[in-house]
């Protein structure tokens, strides 16, 4: 294992990975690979982010290193940092991945069965099917913790601060960047009544869905569920091909599970929710580099989804919930989007898909002059939503868009000008793609 006297700075890794990964060559990957068998769990923690981002600009490099990884995997105090970059990496050269976990396989560095799983995008300590938590050491499992105590928590903590705690616009609790993202819930087939309620925490003022619970697998989940009013609202099959454009993306890390949805009695739907709730119940502003996190992943996901040809047409702070990592509660909650596809689908006549018009676009409010809802309103939308992050305030609604004089004196000048060009009136003048913004983003970070 590879020991030093001076520990590199975590950010000294994963700044460069962030904001210039196609300078990475073999060797300097190979470095970053080296510094997961570091002492300090936050230098691993750094080097692992960092390889993730490489290996999506670059892929090849991940095979470059392999030599480096399997010695990685040959220690046991590196090996669970090493197994979670290669289950991310395996999602831009499986093939790569495959050869290395089944080398370390060969020499009995990992099992075989931990190998398949990485493969497969396994993420070591998250649940299998049975509720259980396959170990990084192999076929040992060891029960999962349960999150009902958690949840309860952060429920009394709520009650008890009351809503002078929702009135101070105190900015969140710093933690730090979380090591992995959390497990999520599993795909159900159910019926809607087999949804139970959650009356301890209901529906909260700004929440878009009412909470359920559901457990499977010997653990507990909390999941937002929402249906319509009415039973001719949508026409069925649509419905069900809006669902079926979700559960495409819904891999992502910071895309939300679509746990379950049907069409009888009327159309209906329980998605993924996290302990902390969605951005429109939270404090706002986060702290910085909280925020700029924050808003990359959810770029991650509109990126992800543009690909696979999905809109989502509504972004919004409710359409984002925030996940906390059971083995990392201290770590920030990880965003994730959900609603992809049901404004298109629904149009403007369900509110819970409709932007208000303190999130509209110009094309939500007079598509006669800016055009119909498309890809660029997500643009939009990462821009509406970074204001809310960063400062609290809102960006100019509809047709008066843009960043207002107020919100934009509040922001260095690098993230003023990144999220005006978000929030443009025209299309045209928005950026090209939510991986242009997070560039952008990243870089103009740097003078925050």
């Amino acid at each position: 294992m590879d020991r030093t006297d001076r520990s590199p700075d975590p950010d000294d890794l994963l700044e460069p990975a962030l904001t210039e990964p196609g300078s990475f060559d073999a060797a300097r990957t190979a470095r970053l690979v080296a510094a997961l068998e570091h002492d300090d769990d936050e230098v691993r923690r750094a080097a692992s982010w960092a390889i993730r981002f490489v290996a999506a600009e670059t892929p090849s490099l991940v095979g470059a290193c392999a030599g480096r990884f399997r010695r990685a995997l040959r220690d046991s105090d590196a090996r669970p940092a090493a197994l979670r970059t290669l289950a991310v990496a395996a999602e831009h050269d499986r093939e790569a991945v495959a050869d290395i976990v089944d080398g370390a396989a060969e020499e009995r560095a990992i099992d075989g069965a931990v190998a398949r799983r990485v493969v497969a995008g396994y993420r070591p300590v998250g649940p299998a099917a049975d509720g259980s938590v396959v170990t990084d050491e192999g076929d040992e499992t060891e029960s999962p913790p349960s999150t009902a105590g958690g949840e309860e928590r952060a429920g009394s903590e709520a009650a008890s601060s009351g809503e002078d705690a929702a009135d101070t616009g105190d900015a969140e609790t710093p933690g730090y960047l979380p090591s992995e993202p959390p497990a999520k819930p599993p795909r159900l087939d159910r019926s809607l009544t087999e949804y139970e309620p959650d009356a301890a925490r209901g529906r909260r003022e700004g929440s878009s869905g009412e909470r359920v619970r559901f457990a499977e697998g010997g653990r507990e989940f909390t999941g937002t569920h929402w249906r319509s009013a009415s039973v001719g609202a949508v026409d069925e099959e649509e419905y069900r091909n809006a669902l079926d454009r979700w559960r495409r993306i819904d891999d992502h890390d910071a895309v939300a599970r679509l746990v379950d949805g049907g069409t009888r009695p009327t159309p209906w739907l329980v998605s993924e929710r996290g302990g902390p709730d969605s951005l429109a119940e939270r404090n706002t502003p986060f702290p910085p580099p909280e925020a700029r996190w924050v808003l990359a992943r959810i770029a991650d996901a509109v990126r992800y989804a543009h690909a696979a040809g999905v809109v989502h047409g509504g972004l919004r702070p409710a359409s984002v919930a925030f996940v906390n990592a059971v083995e990392d509660p201290d770590a920030w909650a990880s965003p994730r989007v959900g609603g992809w596809g049901l404004r298109e689908t629904f149009g403007p006549s369900e509110e819970r898909f409709e932007p208000s018009r303190r999130y509209a676009a110009p094309e939500h409010v007079a598509p006669e002059r800016f055009g119909r809802v498309d890809a660029a309103t997500d643009i939009y939308g990462l821009g509406a939503i970074g204001c809310e992050l960063l400062t609290g305030g809102a960006a100019g609604e509809g047709q008066t868009a843009g960043l207002p004089e107020g919100v934009a004196a509040e922001l260095p000048s690098g993230l003023s000008t990144v999220l005006a060009k978000c929030l443009a009136p025209a299309k045209m003048e928005r950026y090209a793609s939510a991986a242009a913004f997070k560039r952008e983003l990243v870089t103009a970070g740097d003078d925050a």
